[in-house]
């Protein structure tokens, strides 16, 4: 009994034990359910072995759902290498094979989806392209801004760094220095493509020119040929005007994107190797309705709006001396138009204050080029020495030349008359064709253009096949960079046509100033 009793206890107790390790075992082997693994790019890039037109891979950064790469390629259908863990990656709707798929990256717009279990995420890819530095035959001029900082200011110079490759061109070095780096112009600088000024930190040689600080880069944006301003340069060194400016087309890429075609040319200024006048007593005037110098007056009979170039009366001298020297320049400019508009002209005085052989080489330089901006005025230079006569030029500013002023069309007729379109109220035209009334003046103009028209006319139409020979690869590269980017950009396709089209009217108005001068 005893032992039945025993043997029933311990049964019990063993239940018990037995119970209560299968449950603990059982609590053990609780698996807790696993999280859901979110689907993601871990990496993304464009590779060279995968792209013939690339040089180096670019690896792309990832931050949240945000993809950025900068790349430098002109061909922007490329195929993508990505790492993800979802089965499924599409762009812009296409599905992709990681260094596969091929892919136009040109829309403005990239969105990746990636998918996974009916679950979607979508990336956004923003794409920064860099143009290849285009091949040519013309020197390169690259700029680089400190920080990248933009160029968005004709007043505020920003500090750069230039580089200049010759590229073999005649007499000229490369370059590497300093510099600050403005906007420059008047209509032009409200163009897309910018005309810019430089100011090296020491005085350079650049390409072969006399050393200087300043230079200025033409951007030329109406000009279909890029090189009006070029031929406007070689008539004025035909005609052998003193202080004539040089013309070299250069390619110009800033902060390592290629802004296009450009012309290098000096800055127009008091200098030993520009307009070598005194440093004090010499003064350089600029006619022009814009009107935004410094010092600036009106002349009393024509309402000329004057304004002094040089010397720089508010930085170089005390404001006592600045007033006298102004007085004086005005004085001295209103001795020559009182001459001018004397009841006695052409018999008065006039020519002891104007050099009258520049005048009439600085009148055909702008009537061959059918230059109106002389009419308003605008960028119409003029200086004198310490006690000399007033000269003519600078010639400047070629962009609305060729008839393109108010038919907005370069090379259409090549009758239209130099003065008389916009009338006597222009007082640009009512002082010039005074001095033209002069039979003295006609003469002499006549006497120096048919030397010119003799001796000189084929070496400018030849010089225009040599300038856009040098041309032409530029020319392409700037079209298809600035027509991707401006809708009705003034440029052209079909290069040679325009070339063909400027000697043909550059004929045709010779013809009309022959018939011009016959007149007199």
């Amino acid at each position: 009994m005893f032992m039945k009793k025993f043997i029933y206890q311990f049964n019990f107790l063993l239940l018990i034990a037995t119970s209560l390790l299968i449950t603990s075992c059982q609590e053990e082997k609780v698996i807790p359910q696993e999280e859901e693994t979110e689907i993601e790019i871990t990496s993304f890039s464009f590779l060279k072995a995968n792209n013939e037109s690339l040089t180096q891979d670019y690896i792309a950064v990832i931050t949240n759902n945000v993809i950025e790469v900068t790349i430098n390629s002109s061909t922007k259908n490329l195929n993508a290498t990505f790492e993800t863990n979802a089965s499924k990656v599409a762009i812009n709707g296409v599905v992709q094979i990681s260094g596969v798929t091929i892919t136009d990256f040109s829309k403005p717009s990239i969105s990746i989806t990636i998918s996974e279990n009916n679950v979607n995420v979508l990336y956004d890819l923003r794409i920064s392209w860099i143009e290849p530095e285009p091949v040519s035959l013309i020197p390169h001029i690259k700029i680089y801004t400190d920080e990248n900082a933009q160029i968005n200011s004709k007043d505020v110079y920003i500090n750069a760094s230039v580089e200049i490759t010759a590229n073999g061109w005649e007499g000229a070095e490369d370059y590497t220095g300093r510099t600050r780096i403005r906007g420059r112009g008047n209509s032009t600088w409200g163009f897309p493509k910018k005309p810019f000024r430089l100011k090296l930190d020491e005085d350079a040689s650049i390409l072969g020119l006399a050393k200087e600080k300043d230079w200025v880069l033409l951007a030329n944006y109406l000009d279909p040929t890029l090189m009006l301003n070029a031929v406007a340069f070689k008539i004025g060194n035909l005609l052998e005007l003193p202080y004539t400016n040089h013309a070299i087309p250069v390619d110009v890429t800033i902060n390592g994107n290629y802004a296009g075609s450009y012309m290098l040319t000096e800055q127009v200024e008091r200098s030993k190797s520009r307009v070598n006048i005194h440093k004090e007593k010499g003064v350089l005037l600029e006619l022009d309705i814009n009107y935004d110098e410094d010092y600036q007056f009106v002349s009393n009979n024509y309402k000329l709006p004057v304004m002094v170039k040089d010397p720089d009366l508010a930085d170089d001298f005390s404001q006592e001396d600045a007033e006298k020297m102004f007085d004086k320049i005005k004085s001295d400019f209103q001795q020559l138009e009182d001459a001018i508009a004397s009841k006695e002209f052409p018999n008065s005085n006039y020519k002891d204050y104007i050099d009258v052989e520049s005048l009439a080489k600085y009148l055909i330089v702008y009537n061959l080029t059918h230059n109106m901006e002389i009419n308003h005025p605008k960028s119409t230079y003029m200086y004198k020495d310490e006690t000399g006569k007033y000269f003519m030029g600078p010639i400047w500013d070629f962009d609305w030349a060729f008839n393109y002023e108010g038919t907005y069309v370069h090379f259409g007729s090549y009758n239209n008359p130099l003065f008389g379109t916009l009338g006597s109220n222009s007082t640009g035209y009512t002082f010039f064709t005074r001095i033209m009334e002069d039979p003295e003046v006609k003469e002499l103009y006549k006497t120096i253009w048919d030397k010119f028209s003799a001796e000189s006319m084929d070496a400018l139409l030849e010089y225009i096949d040599f300038y856009s020979s040098y041309l032409v690869e530029s020319q392409s590269n700037d079209y298809q960079t600035w027509s991707k980017k401006v809708s009705d950009y003034p440029g052209t396709s079909n290069y040679a046509n325009k070339i063909s089209q400027l000697k043909n009217w550059l004929k045709g108005r010779a013809t009309y100033i022959d018939n011009y001068v016959n007149d007199f």
